[in-house]
């Protein structure tokens, strides 16, 4: 397994903060404040700042320092359009491929979502919702996929958090995988697909709604 290097920690413990409010825009946020937050030199924090700014994290301005950017209405509905288009596409080809194993797997998740559902822990469930995509995705193998969907669930983490909160979101949501793995369980690409879009765009729609 290949050792992280100083800046993709960097990289991963700036982008834990921006994504638990920790860092924000009412903070003076700079190379040099990072560093001495993480412990670390200002190469390593620049280098993660760049990528930070070219996956849609934060904006960095010449000589006054990192803005952290905002998720916009339409950079949601061209996030879910993605997840939408691809994970559609997964799912449908799943259909004839997982085992036994894998629907047992997708099944103790299940679990752990209802019984973060019945506590009302959004974060948990947002974990096993999480792991839910995921696995599906690394089950159909294309890589570049996964690492894709991964990275714009990454811009969206936030305020998916918030979303769950919201009065019946967890319990429809959790409805809406056990659907769709019942569809897969079957063998109905078709129909799996068809439940993943409807779970996605009614995702789409409480984002963007509120």
């Amino acid at each position: 397994m290949q050792q992280k290097t100083k800046r993709d920690l960097a990289y991963e413990e700036i982008k834990k903060l921006i994504l638990s409010g920790k860092l924000s825009n009412d903070m003076s946020i700079s190379e040099n404040v990072l560093a001495k937050m993480l412990g670390m030199s200002r190469t390593p924090v620049r280098d993660a700042l760049r990528r930070l700014e070219m996956d849609g994290f934060v904006r960095i301005i010449p000589n006054q320092g990192v803005v952290i950017r905002e998720v916009s209405i339409n950079e949601v509905k061209e996030i879910y359009d993605m997840r939408i288009a691809l994970e559609e596409f997964v799912t449908k080809e799943l259909a004839d491929m997982l085992s036994d194993k894998d629907f047992s797997n997708l099944e103790k998740i299940l679990k752990k979502q209802e019984e973060a559902c019945k506590k009302k822990d959004a974060v948990a469930f947002h974990e096993e919702d999480r792991n839910f995509h995921d696995y599906l995705m690394r089950a159909y193998g294309n890589s570049m996929i996964t690492d894709f969907i991964a990275r714009l669930r990454d811009r969206i983490e936030g305020i998916n958090i918030d979303m769950l909160k919201l009065p019946g979101n967890m319990g429809t949501f959790y409805a809406e995988h056990k659907r769709i793995l019942e569809a897969l369980r079957k063998g109905d690409g078709e129909a799996a697909a068809k439940e993943m879009d409807e779970h996605l765009k009614g995702g789409k729609m409480r984002l963007i709604v509120g």
